[in-house]
This record gives C-alpha cells, sequence and structure tokens, in this order.
C-alpha cells in the first residue's frame, strides 16, 4: 500500500467515525468499541464475507424502523450530507461497524452508488452480499490499514464500560 493511500484510509477513518460517533448513543457507543475492537482481527481470521455476514446477522436491520434510520444514514452519506441515528444498543453496534465498512466501500469506489439506489428494495442485501463475494479478495486487502485506524479511534476516543 503506498503512503498515499494509506494517509486516505486515515482521514476516511476519521470521517467515518465522526459520523458514527455522532450517530450513537452513548450505550451504543460501548458497543461499537467493542466491535471495532473484535471485527477487525475477525475478518482476517475468518474471512471478510463470513464475517460481514455475521455483522449484517446481528444488525438488527430486519427491523423496519432499524433499516429505515440506517438507510437514511447510508443514503445522506452518500449525497454529502449526513444526518440520522442508529437506533438500537447492541444491535446499533454492528449497524455502525456495518455503516464503516460501506461508507469506505462507497468512498473508495469498490461498492458504486448505484447499488444503493435501490436499499429499500428487498433484493439489496442479496446484491450486496453477490457484489461483495466478487470483490472479496479486493476488499480485504484495502480495508486493513482503515478498520485498524477505527480500532484506534474509538479505543482512544470512547470510554470503556
Amino acid at each position: 500500500m503506498t503512503e498515499v493511500q494509506e494517509e486516505k484510509d486515515y482521514k476516511l477513518a476519521i470521517e467515518a467515525f465522526n459520523l458514527v460517533y455522532n450517530a450513537l448513543d452513548e450505550k451504543a457507543r460501548e458497543g461499537f468499541r467493542s466491535r471495532a475492537r473484535d471485527m477487525v482481527e475477525e475478518i482476517y481470521t475468518s474471512g471478510f464475507i463470513p464475517t460481514f455476514f455475521y455483522i449484517i446477522s446481528k444488525a438488527g436491520l430486519e427491523d423496519r424502523d432499524k433499516m429505515d434510520s440506517f438507510i437514511t444514514l447510508v443514503c445522506s452519506t452518500i449525497n454529502g450530507r449526513a444526518f440520522g441515528k442508529i437506533k438500537g444498543q447492541e444491535d446499533a453496534s454492528y449497524a455502525a461497524y456495518l455503516f464503516v465498512i460501506l461508507f469506505y466501500l462507497i468512498k473508495e469506489n469498490i461498492l458504486g452508488n448505484e447499488l444503493f439506489k435501490n436499499l429499500r428494495s428487498e433484493n439489496f442485501l442479496i446484491e450486496l452480499i453477490n457484489e461483495l463475494y466478487e470483490k472479496a479478495p479486493i476488499i480485504s486487502a484495502r480495508l486493513r490499514t482503515y478498520l485498524v485506524a477505527i480500532k484506534r479511534l474509538t479505543e482512544a476516543l470512547i470510554e470503556a464500560r
């Protein structure tokens, strides 16, 4: 990885961290700190796709209200004016980590904005998973510096329970 890409990853990590920090309440931030510490290692021991599936399963997005909040945050971020909250407690911490991953993949054009135009469609998650599966080797290689930076930011800025 080049020094320029590494610097860009750090800047994206700071931006994503700020968005997530503002989208979560205090209790959910503590959970996010735990996710950030655990998931980065899980991705590199179990693989990106299985870990991504796990994160989705724990994010609570089957709840329509939580999914709507998540979609609002993702869409507003794509459109350059981020706002919204991630609702819930422990599931909110997983949704926040999911957001962090998607934020990077969108900002780095690994996943195109076109995919996210139909977030409310029933097939969205399947389309997302198919896209991620095809690009898993690229994603795993590119995410490491960024996710480690997210981990360090959470350790430094979110108080442990």
